[in-house]
């Protein structure tokens, strides 16, 4: 194994159990110890791999959920049969990725408390609010917005987070929760 692949590898083991230990305990339930032991590596690979140790872990961590929730949200809207529905496939999706308990935790709980709003928020908008952002784009365009775009992604956006936290709160909710949501949708349409 050449030394870029060892590299790869002590990052993903790092990643993939500073994961799991994060979603089972939360950020502040789990040592840096604790995650190089269980990966099997020292400490400095820790540390070289993510130079603020366990919060740059947490970090990666998080982007790995956003990123992976997008692809889950991206994946429900193919076959759409307009922009709108696709956007209303998706709120379906970020539901159900968040009604797990390892996700809310590591992107709704703990994302934004450890990372600090505006580092959580730069990344939402990079991941899960740029993703909202072009759907409501294509709805422009396709003249089913009547909204401005930008404005709307916001909004929307908010009113998803709060839902994921309510959902999560309150399992039973959901499906007044979606419907609402798609009630708010349907607000900013153009049909």
């Amino acid at each position: 194994m050449s030394k870029a692949d060892q590299a790869e590898a002590t990052r993903e083991a790092l990643t993939r159990v500073g994961r799991r230990l994060f979603a089972a305990r939360g950020f502040d339930g789990v040592s840096a110890e604790e995650i190089v032991a269980a990966a099997r590596v020292t400490r400095g690979a820790l540390y070289h791999h993510f130079p603020d140790g366990k919060k740059g872990l947490f970090r990666a961590v998080v982007v790995e959920v956003m990123a992976e929730t997008c692809g889950a949200v991206d994946r429900s809207s193919r076959g759409a049969g307009s922009p709108f529905d696709a956007i209303a496939r998706g709120i379906g999706a970020f539901l159900d990725a968040c009604d797990e308990p390892g996700c809310r935790r590591i992107l709704l709980v703990d994302g934004p408390a450890v990372l600090g709003w505006h580092e959580w928020r730069s990344l939402d908008l990079e991941h899960g609010l740029g993703l909202l952002r072009r759907g409501l784009e294509a709805a422009s365009r396709a003249g089913e917005l009547e909204s401005d775009p930008e404005a709307a992604a916001h909004l929307l956006g908010g009113a998803l987070l709060d839902a994921a936290m309510l959902v999560g709160r309150e399992p039973r909710l959901r499906r007044r929760v979606e419907t609402t949501l798609l009630r708010l949708l349907g607000g900013l349409s153009a049909r």
